[in-house]
């Protein structure tokens, strides 16, 4: 529920290059064949085409020197909230043990651009995850684990936060 079909890509780091999903991957039925490895220069090793969010990954391992994979899809309750223009603060004591005081909200930005890239490498220098204003989120992590775990507090904890709304205004 966290990713449909080819709603949205991974990556890892690996030295200089970066081996991220192809355009059109479905993040359901991965196999090593749906990655494309790309220098930090931009090219490609394989004539498959990589996700056209490659500049946001390559952005936010440059903010982030530690992290060896990012994670970028759009789970429903987290877009939710992040339509509602709010960052989000740690509701729970594992997600601020995983994911800190607080998950910055960037704006909408038209994604795949440059521009977009510098936004979310901005927001997330220091951070481990950012929500992307309309559009979903993006986890950083030193391993596979790591980073899946903090997308899946992330997600659990907009659905603790919209779950609240109708009642009032939940407490950090």
């Amino acid at each position: 529920g966290l990713a449909q079909v080819s709603g949205g890509n991974l990556s890892y780091r690996d030295g200089d290059t970066s081996h991220i999903t192809a355009s059109g991957a479905k993040l359901d039925a991965l196999t090593t064949d749906d990655f494309v490895a790309v220098t930090t220069e931009g090219q490609t090793a394989l004539p498959r085409k990589p996700s056209s969010e490659f500049l946001m990954h390559r952005a936010v391992y440059a903010a982030q020197p530690w992290a060896q994979v990012v994670l970028h899809c759009h789970p429903p309750k987290a877009i939710a909230l992040g339509a509602l223009g709010r960052n989000m603060p740690a509701l729970t004591p594992d997600f601020y043990l995983h994911l800190g005081q607080c998950v910055p909200l960037v704006p909408y930005i038209t994604p795949t651009t440059q521009e977009f890239a510098d936004a979310v490498g901005k927001a997330i220098a220091g951070q481990r995850a950012a929500l992307l204003k309309n559009h979903g989120v993006v986890v950083a992590g030193a391993d596979p684990a790591s980073a899946f775990l903090r997308l899946q507090l992330l997600e659990e904890a907009a659905g603790i936060w919209l779950s609240t709304l109708p009642v009032g205004e939940p407490r950090a």
